[in-house]
C-alpha cells in the first residue's frame, strides 16, 4: 500500500502522468454516460478534475506548467495543421 501513497501523494513526475491519466480516463468514461438522451462528453474531464482538485489531488506545480503549456503547443499545432490541411486541399481543386 506504500506504493499507492507515492503514486498519488507524492510530488514525482510519475505522479503527475498518473493523476492526469486518470482523471482524463474517468472522465471520458463518464461523459459516455447519457441521461435523457444528454450526455456531457469531454467536459466530465473537466468535472471530474475539479473534484480531484477537491478531495485534495494535487500535482507538483512544474509539472502542471509544464502539462499546460504543451497542452496549449498541441492544441495549436492540431488547429494549425487542421487549416493547412484545408487550404491546401482548396488549392488543389
Amino acid at each position: 500500500m506504500e506504493w499507492i501513497n507515492s503514486i498519488l501523494i507524492e510530488h514525482s513526475v510519475i505522479q503527475a502522468v498518473v493523476v492526469i491519466a486518470m482523471i482524463s480516463a474517468l472522465g471520458l468514461a463518464l461523459g459516455k454516460i447519457s441521461v435523457y438522451g444528454v450526455s456531457l462528453g469531454v467536459t466530465f474531464v473537466f468535472f471530474v478534475g475539479i473534484a480531484a482538485g477537491h478531495f485534495g489531488l494535487s500535482i507538483d506545480p512544474q509539472m502542471l506548467n509544464y502539462a499546460e503549456s504543451f497542452g496549449l503547443i498541441i492544441f495549436v499545432y492540431a488547429l494549425g495543421l487542421q487549416e493547412i490541411g484545408r487550404a491546401s486541399c482548396r488549392e488543389r481543386v
